[in-house]
């Protein structure tokens, strides 16, 4: 049983990863949808925190940031495609 267990160290470096990608989907969030990449990472982190019994204040706010970051990014992204075909639709109808 001892074998399969991480190390402390590689939990805490999880739990950090997981708290630096849920903080970078955030400020990414309006770079194109550049956000979804670091939040899905974020969620993942987190998850394997969780099945490995980790649950600090890192792998929580990596969490919840990635949750966010998740929601900002679709969100953000959906607009960006709105506009760009409002855009193209007005440019199609300028010419007539």
């Amino acid at each position: 049983m001892a074998e399969n267990t991480p190390a402390q160290g590689q939990s805490k470096g999880k739990s950090i990863a997981c708290m630096a990608c849920g903080i970078a989907s955030i400020v990414l969030c309006e770079a194109y949808g550049m956000g979804l990449i670091p939040a899905i990472i974020s969620l993942v982190l987190g998850s394997q925190c969780a099945k490995e019994g980790v649950q600090n204040t890192f792998t929580k706010v990596g969490k919840i940031t990635g949750i966010i970051g998740l929601i900002l990014s679709i969100v953000v992204g959906a607009i960006m495609i709105i506009l760009v075909a409002a855009a193209a639709a007005s440019g199609i109808s300028s010419y007539n």
